[in-house]
């Protein structure tokens, strides 16, 4: 006898085990992984910053304050792919009456956020150089000093630099080729001329030591 046609549609075949569900999350976790080495293999964003100069810088970066000592190096995190904006200022002596001593030294650092960045608070500019004397004086008495005497643009210290000084910070001055520094002790003086290029090429420093026998009508 031939067997009559069945009515019932055949069974469908059972699928392979669980093995294509599992694909969906490793490719999450594949996904996952990837972003993860990308974001945090990135090179670090942020600010190394030095200070060359004799005194100490303050340096303000957001809501953020630090001073950095005089040849130190201070590294602060910058957000990733923004523009930060910091400014940093010499913090100048003041003389025993509480005047600030020299003139302002100050800059900007602009930060695109990508990567390292590395700037310096230095006393070499595009616009403009200076110089900080640093006197010694064993002279016996006290001197008043006098910057760039015989420029345009002469400055008096405010100050006097008290006898046995040594290598005294008086702040830092625009620097000419021409460069002096006067010490005055009553009618009697004595002069360095032509500093330009005796200043010390890292802090712009030049050590001047003014001696009893140097002083003159």
């Amino acid at each position: 006898m031939t067997p009559l046609a069945s009515d019932t549609p055949p069974a469908a075949a059972a699928p392979p085990s669980g093995v294509p569900r599992m694909i969906a999350p490793l490719l999450v976790l594949l996904l996952v992984g990837v972003a993860a080495f990308w974001y945090f293999a990135r090179p670090r964003s942020e600010l190394a910053f030095t200070n060359r100069l004799m005194a100490p810088v303050r340096l303000v970066i957001g809501r953020d304050t630090r001073t950095v000592a005089a040849g130190g190096t201070v590294r602060l995190p910058l957000p990733r792919g923004q523009t930060t904006v910091a400014e940093w200022e010499l913090v100048r002596p003041l003389s025993p009456d509480g005047e600030l001593l020299g003139v302002p030294l100050r800059g900007s650092i602009v930060a695109d956020g990508k990567g390292r960045v590395e700037r310096v608070a230095e006393s070499w500019g595009a616009d403009a150089d200076y110089f900080a004397p640093l006197i010694t004086n064993t002279t016996g008495v006290p001197l008043r000093i006098l910057i760039n005497v015989g420029s345009k643009a002469p400055q008096d210290c405010r100050c006097a630099v008290s006898p046995q000084a040594r290598r005294a910070f008086i702040g830092y001055y625009p620097l000419y080729a021409n460069s002096t520094v006067q010490a005055k002790a009553g009618d009697r003086s004595a002069t360095f001329r032509d500093l330009g290029h005796s200043v010390n090429s890292a802090d712009g420093s030049v050590g001047l030591a003014f001696n009893s026998g140097d002083l003159r009508p």
